[in-house]
């Protein structure tokens, strides 16, 4: 006689053996489930890289805006009460005209014995089609106009350049009409830039005391 009785451990198989592996709906979740991390991990490191950039930008334009600063900084300090003479043409210690600033300055040195005039001539012009501030210097206050000037960069991305002297209002042009003196300096200078949407103001004194006391 045949025995069909199943036992309790084959029945136990069986049923695992169902059970095993994932429905379509499971799939389909897990999948929903994998997109949606994979995006936010997407975007967050998206963002990461755009911090960094940003951060390294910034940096970038804190460097240039320091250097600038610094360089506007000692041509103020050393700017001098005395006229140019630009091929025949004497020009006053300052001049501001439609956004060009040209100014007489010391502080050159001669070490090795050259002869090399202790003042020089520095201009400060905005290009506005290259977005540059450039700062441009002659050699010696008497000059002939076929001289050509030693050109650098001041600032870079300039979107928006404006500077005035103040005496002690804010004005667009020097010598004003009330100034006789060619060699009077305006008591300040005020300089207006963008830079990436970010606006910086200076403002520098002029009155150079320690030169005035030592021509006086």
């Amino acid at each position: 006689m045949q025995n069909n009785q199943t036992f309790p451990y084959e029945s136990s198989k069986s049923d695992v053996s169902k059970r095993s592996g994932f429905t379509l709906i499971e799939l389909l979740v897990a999948i929903a489930i994998f997109a949606v991390l994979s995006a936010l991990g997407w975007k967050i490191f998206d963002y990461l890289i755009k911090v960094k950039d940003r951060n390294a930008m910034h940096e970038e334009n804190l460097g240039q805006l320091q250097s600038a600063y610094q360089q506007i900084q000692r041509d103020t300090l050393q700017m001098i009460p005395i006229t140019a003479n630009n091929g025949g043409t004497m020009e006053p210690a300052v001049t501001l005209d439609n956004q060009r600033l040209s100014f007489s300055k010391a502080g050159v040195t001669d070490p090795l014995k050259q002869g090399i005039s202790p003042y020089e001539r520095v201009e400060y012009r905005y290009n506005q089609q290259e977005k540059k501030l450039y700062r441009l210097k002659y050699s010696n206050l008497n000059r002939v106009r076929s001289e050509q000037p030693l050109s650098s960069v001041l600032l870079t991305d300039v979107e928006q350049f404006q500077i005035d002297v103040l005496n002690p209002n804010e004005l667009e042009r020097w010598p004003s009409e009330n100034t006789n003196d060619m060699n009077q300096l305006p008591a300040g200078l005020k300089i207006k830039v963008m830079i990436r949407d970010v606006e910086y103001e200076w403002i520098f004194n002029l009155l150079n005391t320690d030169f005035l006391n030592k021509s006086a």
